[in-house]
């Protein structure tokens, strides 16, 4: 018989059951940074900033996050296939990007990748597997993310652009990664590392993120037809994702801002993503990314409004349509539970 869960756990589990419950804190997180950096940076200066608005770019901002969607549906579906694991249904991986990115984003201290987690399970997968694909997932945003924002930071090295060394220089430590990444992945020492049988939580910890790693490197080296999808899928996301920043940014008036500086604005943001965060990053993002802006050259004010704009399309838009999947969603965690206890 497993051990009864201590006290903590059991009242997560209990809020946790009760998302509409718990959405309120994220909720509140979000409203008290805004308020927050409001008084920072005062009511008349934000009233000017708003008088003048291009309704016209909210429409970026929308079809930036359905792109965004659509590429994580590829990345679900190619992440949990690849060597030989399950197969996930264009249903059920669609159901899982939604409700990952919505109500259980919000309402999850694991985050939306939970609801990654009981997909593949329900789908066959056993424990280590599941978890060492929804790392591999979660290393394949970083996997175009950071090359995207070391280009961006060497962009911004060789043009002189006013950005802080503090903003550009620590992307450079993308390159050792990788080659850090590609050296432990290797065919001759993964299988020994990616064992995490009878170590501790650290030794089952590394073992799990070399195995995420693992397939992340197959679907690297393995034909583009076989997982271009997902790599493709990952690029549209991002873009996706950035657009409809540019266009919560231009909402309030053309921003002088160049690609690269944006990019590093962003990722700099988002060195968690949205779906690992707890919460949805509620509160944390609104906070992060403003000043993130404002570090490369965005006005303060500007840069507040704009987060604002685009987390109502990023996080809390999102959630209307999860909740149209969420006794689904709710069903899936059951049957998992029900399955783990049996």
């Amino acid at each position: 018989m497993p051990p009864r869960p201590g006290p903590f756990r059991r009242g997560r589990d209990w809020l946790e059951r009760r998302p509409l419950l718990v959405l309120v804190v994220p909720a509140v997180l979000a409203l008290g940074a805004v308020a927050g950096l409001a008084d920072i940076a005062g009511g008349e200066r934000i009233d000017r900033a708003a008088r003048h608005l291009h309704p016209a770019w909210l429409v970026l901002c929308l079809g930036g996050e359905l792109l965004a969607y659509a590429g994580y549906v590829l990345m679900v579906r190619d992440t949990s296939k690849v060597d030989d694991g399950p197969s996930l249904s264009f249903g059920r991986s669609l159901q899982t990007v939604i409700g990952g990115f919505g109500v259980f984003a919000a309402t999850r201290t694991s985050g939306g990748f939970a609801v990654d987690y009981w997909a593949l399970r329900s789908a066959g997968e056993d424990r280590d597997g599941a978890v060492a694909r929804v790392l591999a997932l979660g290393a394949l945003e970083y996997a175009v993310l950071a090359p995207a924002a070391l280009c961006s930071a060497i962009a911004l090295l060789v043009s002189g652009e006013d950005v802080p060394l503090t903003l550009t220089l620590p992307w450079l430590l993308v390159i050792p990664g990788a080659f850090a990444a590609v050296w432990v992945t290797s065919p001759k020492r993964a299988p020994r590392y990616s064992k995490a049988g009878g170590g501790g939580r650290i030794r089952q910890g590394f073992a799990h993120a070399v195995a995420g790693l693992s397939i992340l490197r197959s679907m690297f080296v393995s034909p583009p037809r076989e997982h271009g999808l997902g790599l493709l899928g990952t690029v549209a996301y991002w873009a996706g994702d950035i657009a409809c920043l540019w266009g919560a940014l231009q909402f309030f008036g053309n921003p002088k801002l160049s690609v690269p500086a944006l990019i590093i604005g962003y990722a700099t943001g988002y060195v968690l993503t949205r779906r690992s965060l707890p919460a949805g990053g509620a509160g944390i993002v609104e906070i992060a990314l403003t000043f993130a802006l404002t570090w490369v050259g965005f006005p303060f004010v500007r840069a507040l409004l704009g987060v604002v704009v685009y987390r109502l399309f990023n996080l809390w838009l999102p959630i209307l349509p999860a909740l149209a999947v969420l006794p689904q969603v709710n069903e899936l965690r059951r049957e998992l539970e029900e399955a783990e206890a049996a």
